[in-house]
């Protein structure tokens, strides 16, 4: 009985196919681990307020960019221009509460 004969070539193209998956499954369950420690805290913007100083204010498990790409998209913003008087919902470290 003769199993799958493959050369040198397909098999390290598997074996990189493999890696690949268990890479990328691995980084998205980092960040889904990272979201599950984040806690959505809604802020009101006051004057002179930015999305990096929200950033740097608030204790989360995100580096600034993910921080400012997750409230740019969990309040569905095109732009990350603030306006005083804006309620935004922004990611709070569970850990330290």
């Amino acid at each position: 009985m003769k199993l799958i004969n493959l050369s040198r070539q397909e098999i390290s193209l598997v074996i990189i196919f493999v890696l690949s998956i268990v890479f990328f499954a691995y980084m998205s369950l980092a960040g889904a681990e990272k979201q599950g420690l984040a806690e959505p805290v809604e802020v009101v913007v006051k004057e002179g307020d930015t999305l990096w100083g929200f950033a740097t204010r608030y204790e989360h498990p995100f580096s600034i960019d993910e921080f400012i790409q997750w409230v740019l998209q969990t309040n569905e913003m095109q732009e990350s221009n603030l306006i005083a008087g804006q309620t935004l919902v922004i990611p709070v470290d569970t850990n330290s509460r």
